[in-house]
């Protein structure tokens, strides 16, 4: 008898024409390196202790209701080897309502924006049989996702990784056919060196960050459905920037006035090929830390609309399009 192995799990997404209309992946779209895929799946019950009145303890049945599950995985996050070139896991960032946004030949980004709040995602995901000639694979099929990303990373010298969160409806789970891994992404994930961070022109020294793209995501649910669900989407947006920047005299960094008088300004952070813009942040947070044996900050920054009262502060972008992740430049 053979068993279904976690090790040899893994999943395969793809951009759904029409939201929570499931599409059917191909080898083509097994192409992100993804690590530690874990799901959940949930049957809904009306009533777990259910009883009618018989005169004595014994139950009846719970009826059981909508169906969908939770996908969590983390990627190593990279460029495609070319700035004129979309990453092969900008199709997970479009599933957390990021648009694709092109600068001709210098650069392509990724930018927040309402026309990608129902921009679902179709997720497989395999388990393969451990042992044997020819192993089964068990296939639990996920249509409508949208989810929440977030990305940072740890240490200096630790890549990009985006962190991965989507909510979807359970369709079926069968005994299927496997994906081979025909065209993997090649590119090695981009590291957290070399790099500059300043908050309103003020250059930082932080060893680790964290951006939360702040999705909440609902369902819409629709009776007409097996599963009870049409699909979910995006309801809020609330970004935040999280770093541990290295303190410095009040004359240098007045932070009371900082939070006291709502100064806010532009967040840059670069690397070798990308660069990721908070246009207007506001310091939310600042609590004492240490770090290295220096006394730091454990700073939480909110991601302010793009518009000074007047007009766009950043006229790239859109008024709700409070930041942006660009790989190479925005013009020669």
């Amino acid at each position: 008898m053979a068993f279904l192995s976690q090790n040899l799990r893994y999943l395969v997404a793809e951009v759904e024409g029409t939201p929570g209309t499931m599409e059917t992946p191909a080898a083509a779209d097994f192409d992100v390196r993804i690590y530690n895929p874990e799901f959940t799946i949930t049957v809904d019950q009306d009533d777990e202790a259910a009883k009618d009145a018989t005169g004595d303890h014994g139950e009846y049945e719970s009826i059981p209701g909508k169906s969908y599950g939770t996908i969590n995985f983390s990627a190593k996050l990279n460029w495609a080897g070319a700035v004129g070139t979309d990453p092969a896991w900008w199709k997970f960032a479009a599933g957390c309502g990021a648009k694709p946004k092109a600068y001709g030949a210098t650069g392509v980004a990724i930018t927040p924006d309402q026309e990608y709040d129902t921009k679902t995602l179709t997720i497989w995901v395999y388990d393969k049989e451990r042992g044997g000639a020819t192993p089964v694979t068990t296939i639990y099929k996920f249509s409508g996702c949208m989810g929440n990303m977030v990305i940072g990373a740890e240490a200096t010298g630790s890549p990009w990784v985006g962190q991965f969160s989507f909510t979807g409806k359970l369709e079926d789970i069968v005994d299927g056919t496997a994906l081979a891994l025909t065209g993997p992404d090649t590119a090695l994930p981009e590291k957290f060196l070399s790099s500059t961070y300043t908050w309103n022109s003020e250059t930082q020294y932080i060893s680790s960050w964290s951006f939360d793209v702040g999705n909440e995501i609902v369902p819409m649910y629709d009776q007409s459905e097996a599963t009870g669900i049409g699909y979910y989407s995006i309801a809020s947006r609330r970004p935040r920037f999280m770093c541990n920047p290295l303190a410095q005299k009040q004359a240098t960094e007045d932070v009371l006035d900082d939070l006291l008088s709502v100064n806010a300004g532009p967040i840059s952070l670069t690397s070798e090929h990308f660069t990721l813009k908070a246009v207007d942040a506001q310091l939310l947070s600042s609590g004492i830390a240490n770090r290295e044996g220096f006394v730091s900050w454990d700073r939480v920054y909110k991601c302010l609309r793009n518009f000074d009262g007047s007009d766009v502060i950043d006229s790239d972008l859109t008024a709700e399009q409070t930041w942006e992740l660009l790989v190479g430049a925005r013009a020669a």
